[in-house]
């Protein structure tokens, strides 16, 4: 017979898994989609070597990403089913670089420690907020090409941020292989992409002011690292061709962009926040990690006060982090954040709301009032001291409370109604948000459209291998007929808020019948509603 107690633990632990099941297993039906295609051709074109070259110069300076999606890339070595794959190994690695991430966070102000499965389950509540609101989630989790420019490098970003806070006090064997091991992160974050070459800059900012001394060696040689991968980007002439093609000189504003640079990059990121499933699941994000910090047993001792420079200058490094991926945008293409970066952008909101959230919510039971700047802001004189000197002592000197949230806790001193309040509001909020978000059409596309769809893309691929080896001039291709797309299989039949419609164009024209063309050396592709397979290749029913 369950106890109370073991279902207040297993009850949230199965709603996270059904919430994250269906995202996991629609990567068993992915398929390969443009740049993987393309990526495969140009590497057939120019061989491994001089593909990394021949892009550099005329497409794009991320040469970590590059390598990945061309050397590394199942589909330029026939494997079309290795996306399947990659996506599922992508998927669990972003789950398990959060969950790590929050192991890592011995910074001894937050009075934080966890074990591996409490952070695993907290990570992947987060996530589930994030793929329930994702604004492309197909080109964040599936789309191969996408997955590596986006979803890697901010695994990137996030172990070398987990590093880099053991190598500032995890146990003292194990900082000098830290240190080491975070130098690989951290050159795929700055080189993968630009928007976590920016992101980066405020982490590791906050790292520098907080770092104990004694690891400033380490601090400095990922300071160099950031300085030549800066120097990369900014020199690489195929970024600079990628942005002029986005955004030509052509474009009104591309001449004034340096003087509306700041209020553009606000309007961006305000219509970006008033979104629904954004804002408020963002708001849900502070909520549950504000409950989260209220949560510790009762005989915990309190946790060292933040001064008043320290919460501003951790709201600063919130507000660059969250902020910065706008500004890049408006300069480089003088407009939005494109939506596959939305996703990326979405993410690290999520994630730091909810440890901004966390960190008001614990230290706000030592406040005096709720204006938690000021009534913090009596730690003795830190004038002479650098804003994060005097918290750099190591975790054994101080006694971290454990994570409660999702686990068993000690005897808690009773909430108040405030707090019950918070917490009643953010679990309806965040079952108001699973209800119209991604996570019902992930189970419904699971349930109805996966299946058909990998047998019918099997057959595509089986019908234009066959037009290969006859040396067929022209092939024409029925469309995807299928109940229902919006997750892994965006479709513009069944919404028209999506970013790419992965499926080939009517016709004989469009990216993607051009892309199929190249890869499968057919030299026409078209699309008819009217077209059947052949009937050696048709789908079966």
């Amino acid at each position: 017979m369950p106890t109370a107690s073991s279902l207040r633990l297993l009850l949230p632990r199965l709603g996270i898994a059904l919430a994250l099941a269906p995202f996991l297993l629609l990567c068993a039906f992915n398929q390969p989609f443009f740049d993987d295609f393309r990526n495969g051709t140009w590497m057939r074109e120019h061989g491994t070597w001089g593909v990394q070259l021949w892009l550099f110069q005329t497409w794009t300076g991320r040469f970590t990403t590059t390598f990945i999606m061309t050397v590394l890339n199942p589909v330029a070595y026939g494997w079309l089913g290795g996306v399947k794959v990659a996506s599922a190994v992508l998927f669990l690695g972003l789950w398990a670089s959060l969950a790590h991430l929050l192991r890592a966070l011995r910074w001894p102000p937050l009075g934080f420690n966890c074990t591996r499965r409490q952070a695993w389950w907290a990570a992947g509540l987060l996530l589930v907020l994030f793929c329930n609101a994702a604004p492309a989630p197909f080109s964040f989790l599936y789309w191969f090409a996408g997955a590596l420019v986006y979803q890697l490098t901010l695994i990137g970003l996030l172990n070398f941020t987990a590093l880099a806070l053991r190598v500032g006090w995890g146990p003292a064997a194990g900082r000098r292989r830290a240190a080491i091991w975070a130098c690989l992160p951290l050159v795929l974050a700055l080189t993968g992409n630009e928007l976590t070459l920016v992101q980066a800059l405020p982490v590791l900012a906050v790292l520098a002011l907080a770092l104990p001394r004694a690891v400033r060696p380490a601090l400095l040689g990922w300071l160099l690292i950031a300085v030549l991968a800066a120097v990369v980007a900014i020199t690489a002439p195929g970024n600079w061709a990628r942005a002029a093609a986005m955004a030509p000189p052509s474009d009104p504003y591309y001449a004034y962009r340096w003087l509306v640079l700041i209020p553009r990059s606000v309007l961006s990121m305000g219509l970006f926040l008033v979104k629904p499933m954004h804002g408020l699941s963002a708001l849900a994000a502070g909520g549950l990690g504000w409950w989260a910090g209220r949560q510790v047993p009762a005989t915990a001792p309190a946790p060292r006060p933040l001064a008043r420079r320290q919460w501003w200058t951790l709201l600063l490094a919130y507000a660059a982090l969250n902020f910065i991926g706008f500004l890049l945008f408006r300069y480089l293409v003088v407009g939005a954040p494109l939506m596959r970066a939305q996703n990326e952008i979405l993410l690290v909101l999520l994630g730091s709301t909810a440890g901004l959230g966390w960190l008001v919510g614990r230290h706000s039971g030592i406040a005096a009032s709720s204006a938690v700047p000021e009534a913090l802001s009596t730690v003795s004189s830190p004038e002479n001291q650098q804003p994060f000197e005097s918290l750099s002592p190591l975790m054994t000197q101080s006694q971290p409370e454990k994570l409660p949230q999702l686990v068993e806790l000690p005897p808690m001193a009773a909430a108040s109604f405030p707090q019950r309040l918070v917490r009643l509001a953010s679990l309806l909020l965040l079952v108001g948000l699973l209800a119209a978000g991604h996570v019902p059409e992930a189970w419904r596309e699971l349930a109805t459209s996966a299946v058909p769809f990998d047998a019918q893309m099997q057959a595509r691929f089986a019908a234009l291998r066959m037009a290969h080896r006859a040396g067929t001039p022209h092939l024409t291709l029925p469309p995807l007929r299928l109940p229902y797309g919006r997750v892994l299989i965006p479709l513009r039949q069944f919404n028209s808020d999506i970013e790419f419609d992965i499926d080939l164009t009517k016709g004989c024209e469009g990216n993607i019948n051009g892309v199929m063309e190249n890869y499968f050396e057919v030299p026409d592709v078209c699309c008819e509603p009217d077209a059947m397979l052949d009937e050696g290749v048709r789908a079966k029913k």
